[in-house]
């Protein structure tokens, strides 16, 4: 905690408090410095500000049942 508080007087991280809970979120000249600090090349940065890849195309599959084939428990066909 004294960290954060630490780093956010130096402009590096931004704090928000709402709700009695204090959030942290790293600008990037805190990146820089921390990259500096902890020896770390220029090539790794935070994973929430690299762009994630979908692993499959997001239509795939949706095409492969045929109408009325479902297996589910709704309302539909043979129920009287």
């Amino acid at each position: 905690m004294m960290v954060l508080r630490s780093l956010c007087s130096k402009a590096f991280v931004t704090e928000t408090f709402n709700w009695q809970w204090y959030y942290y979120m790293l600008t990037n000249e805190g990146i820089d410095y921390l990259r500096g600090v902890l020896n770390l090349p220029p090539q790794v940065m935070p994973s929430t500000l690299t762009k994630q890849r979908p692993t499959r195309p997001a239509l795939a599959g949706a095409d492969t049942h045929a109408a009325g084939e479902g297996k589910g428990w709704g309302k539909g066909k043979g129920k009287g």
